[in-house]
């Protein structure tokens, strides 16, 4: 009996050896590649199959998949996606950089519904995203996963603190400035500066001047398709931003702005970005994004040319819309084959911050190091600067942001006042989470916003006399069929509410 049993046990050994030979085979056979667009600004940074290695030295052991970065430039993230899933070539998790929503993926049927994946496999992008995730939304349903670290926008007029120092101008960052108001500092300082010196730095290819004085919310698209004024609080009619007496005040300030030399003759054709104008020593301020991120980028840059920080003069409170969530979203292209697994990925990077800043900042000792005394705040190794670095990621697009390691300029002060900010956003528009879907109207859509490229920087940086030029503008609008587009959208916004009641 003792040896019927011992020989039982080695033959129960030997096929569990097997099995176990067998399981492993097919773990490695089970491992899912994940294809993922790798965003950059034209140039693929030289060391990154070989941090691709060190992810996949993680991933696979930890959820049994493989990453492969497919790099494209962010210009070409639409063209590029379109021609990946038409084709039928391997494509995992797709991005949408610039193109405010996932309209025109969903429209052309491109992209899957992510409901599901992401309360199952999501948790973390939700509890990180928070209110972002509204900008991920088209037709009720999710399609896009907003790559958020700010929960709202704060726009300004940020200012050289010397030139206003210099002038006894005193500022009040509480203080939200009209546009009459900058005007009087602009006086002061133009004066003092006298010739070959302007007070604002524009582009004309940059967001139009008046989108950092108006309270608008333009509904997940664009001024187009309508606005509702005041982050709609008042009413809930949209109507057309470019007739109301709000833009006329505006255009007719600008145009003073422009005849008193507070802009360059060429500012609408200008094609230095205004931080790069700034920089010459030529120039007072510029209108921008203003939360504490781009502040302190802002100051670093403008300390290393001319010494000086960057003041902030707010023209907005910090308040939350659907648009301002559009600008990077993920998705998954209905061609995708393992979404669960790949929404895992995705997932990870907003839960393991290890992972996350090997994406981000590469391999640590080669590409970053931390800096004395802190496990968070990073520079390069020596030797290696932001010219020379062989990994560099310019477009953080990846996971939760607050997990970052950061690089000078940034300090501890950073996390703290990011964290300050986003708590700080208390407007909230009424109409979070609508996105209006222009395909019914996209002829009309279109032939609106050609209008509106045509017209803005020229009125909008009073190059032309509003006087002569606006009536032309909006008659242009209406032949374009902005009326149409506008009922369209008042439609589907009222159903829209309908359904949040």
């Amino acid at each position: 009996m003792k040896l019927k049993k011992a020989t039982a046990l080695v033959m129960a050994a030997a096929m569990s050896l097997g099995m176990f030979g067998s399981v492993t085979a097919s773990a490695e056979e089970d491992i899912y590649e994940i294809v993922v667009q790798f965003p950059t600004l034209g140039t693929t940074p030289p060391d990154l199959q070989k941090v691709e290695d060190a992810i996949n030295e993680r991933l696979e052991p930890e959820i049994g998949a493989h990453i492969t970065f497919y790099p494209v430039s962010a210009y070409e993230t639409n063209n590029t996606t379109s021609l990946m899933v038409s084709s039928g070539e391997k494509l995992d998790l797709a991005i949408s950089i610039f193109e405010g929503g996932v309209s025109n993926y969903v429209n052309s049927g491109m992209i899957m519904e992510l409901d599901d994946l992401v309360e199952e496999y999501g948790q973390d992008i939700l509890a990180a995203e928070g209110i972002a995730m509204t900008g991920g939304y088209f037709k009720g349903s999710l399609y896009g996963i907003p790559a958020e670290d700010k929960m709202g926008r704060v726009y300004a007029f940020e200012a050289r603190k010397d030139l206003l120092d210099k002038y006894g101008i005193e500022y009040d960052e509480n203080k939200i400035y009209t546009a009459d108001e900058l005007t009087e500092i602009f006086r002061v300082v133009q004066e003092g500066e006298g010739d070959g010196f302007h007070c604002i730095a524009a582009n004309g290819s940059e967001d139009p001047i008046f989108s950092y004085l108006d309270h608008t919310d333009r509904l997940g698209a664009s001024y187009a398709s309508g606005v509702l004024m005041n982050y709609g609080e008042e009413d809930s009619e949209i109507v057309n931003y470019f007739d109301t007496e709000e833009f006329e005040n505006y255009c007719n300030t600008v145009r003073t702005w422009f005849e008193e030399g507070f802009l360059s003759q060429d500012c609408n054709t200008v094609t230095d970005s205004t931080l790069v104008q700034m920089q010459t020593g030529n120039y007072l301020g510029m209108f921008s994004s203003a939360e504490p991120d781009m502040i302190m980028n802002h100051s670093r840059a403008m300390q290393d040319y001319i010494g000086t920080d960057m003041v902030p003069l707010y023209t907005s409170e910090p308040a939350s819309m659907t648009h301002m969530y559009q600008v990077t979203q993920w998705m998954i292209p209905i061609t995708c084959e393992n979404p669960e697994k790949t929404m895992e990925f995705l997932n990870l990077t907003y839960k393991d911050a290890d992972l996350l800043n090997l994406i981000y900042r590469g391999i640590e000792g080669e590409h970053y190091v931390f800096r004395d005394g802190s496990d968070r705040l990073i520079d390069y190794p020596e030797g290696i600067d932001s010219s020379n670095t062989p990994y560099s990621v310019i477009l953080n697009v990846w996971g939760d942001k607050t997990l970052d390691y950061q690089l000078p300029p940034m300090d501890e002060s950073y996390f703290t006042e990011m964290e300050e900010f986003n708590n700080s956003i208390s407007k909230q528009s009424v109409a979070l989470g609508y996105c209006f879907n222009t395909e019914p109207v996209r002829t009309q859509y279109a032939a609106v916003n050609d209008v509106i490229t045509q017209y803005e920087s020229v009125l909008g940086m009073g190059v032309v006399d509003p006087e002569t030029t606006l009536e032309t503008f909006r008659s242009a609008l209406d032949a374009a069929g902005i009326d149409e587009v506008i009922a369209e959208n008042q439609r589907q916004y009222d159903e829209w509410k309908a359904t949040q009641e």
